[in-house]
This record gives C-alpha cells, sequence and structure tokens, in this order.
C-alpha cells in the first residue's frame, strides 16, 4: 500500500564533456558537501527532464549544454522518498565555469586522471559514471520521437529514451 506522505523526488545531473575533461561543480549543501557532482538537480513541477537539465547546468556552472544521451540512472529508496537521478551526457555548446556562489562554489573541468588518483574530491557517484564514458563508452539512450497510437496525447506529452535506431549509425 502506498504511503501518501512518501515524497518522489526527480533530479537530473550533466555530464558535459570540455577541453578534454567533463565539466563539474563543488556543492555548498547536502551530504556531499564540499565534494565536486555533475552540475543538476530537481525537475520542477510541469518541467520537463531536457529543460531542467539545461537550466540546472546554466545556473550551477555558468555553461550552456545540450542534452545528448541518457547514461545512468541512480536510484535510491529513502524512509520518506523515493529520489530518482538521471545523468544525461551533454554537448557543451558556450560559456566558461562559473560557480554561481549559492549552490556551487567552484566549477571546473577535470579528467580521467584526477577523477582516478583524487577520488576523495569527488561524490562517488562521478567516477564511476565519468570514467567508462571518458574511456570512450558510448552507449546511452538517446530521445526518440515517440507517440502512443491511444489517448489524448501529443508529441509534446511524452519523452522516450531508447536505444538509437539502427539507421542512427
Amino acid at each position: 500500500m502506498a504511503r501518501s506522505d512518501h515524497r518522489n523526488i526527480i533530479g537530473v545531473g550533466g555530464l558535459v564533456r570540455m577541453d578534454g575533461g567533463i565539466l563539474v561543480v563543488r556543492l555548498t549543501y547536502s551530504d556531499i558537501k564540499g565534494r565536486y557532482m555533475f552540475p543538476g538537480g530537481k525537475v520542477d513541477p510541469g518541467e520537463s527532464l531536457e529543460a531542467a537539465l539545461i537550466r540546472e547546468v546554466e545556473e550551477e556552472a555558468g555553461v550552456t549544454a545540450e542534452p545528448e544521451t541518457l547514461i545512468a540512472v541512480r536510484h535510491r529508496v529513502d524512509a520518506d522518498a523515493l529520489n530518482t537521478y538521471l545523468i544525461f551526457s551533454m554537448r557543451y555548446v558556450r560559456g566558461e565555469p562559473r560557480p554561481n556562489g549559492h549552490e556551487t562554489d567552484d566549477a571546473l573541468v577535470v579528467n580521467a586522471e584526477q577523477l582516478r588518483t583524487q577520488p576523495e574530491r569527488f561524490a562517488s557517484l562521478v567516477p564511476e559514471v565519468a570514467l567508462p564514458v571518458l574511456a570512450g563508452s558510448t552507449n546511452g539512450l538517446t530521445r526518440r520521437d515517440y507517440l502512443p497510437t491511444h489517448g489524448r496525447y501529443s508529441a509534446e506529452t511524452f519523452q522516450l529514451y531508447a536505444a538509437p535506431d539502427a539507421d542512427d549509425g
């Protein structure tokens, strides 16, 4: 039986590849305060995953980037909440890394060697997800056009992330 006081939290994070490394931000809050994490945050009510991701990366790191593929999902069950965090690889568009001074106090690009040799600087999720990507893994789910054949929905209602079509190469 579902509990009415149990919350569902959805967050997004962006693995933005820049200058041979990835963009990270140092958090000023949470149980990983003082460690570097992917820029990201909570999805607001009525907001799409991609819109939240673009907004959060700009807010926390000062960089504009575009989502490419869904590369990881971290799901945590707490006593009072289900916490789901989706990590997307993102294509860098423009901007220089800079913290917002509120949620983040540093923003920088780190490489695979730093992730391997200085893991204590990072939320443990960062090297776990980023090292395979930096090593060349291109597996991921891409956004595909999808509209159910039933119901009253429009193409804007659904976002499907799935393996690329065979024609996509």
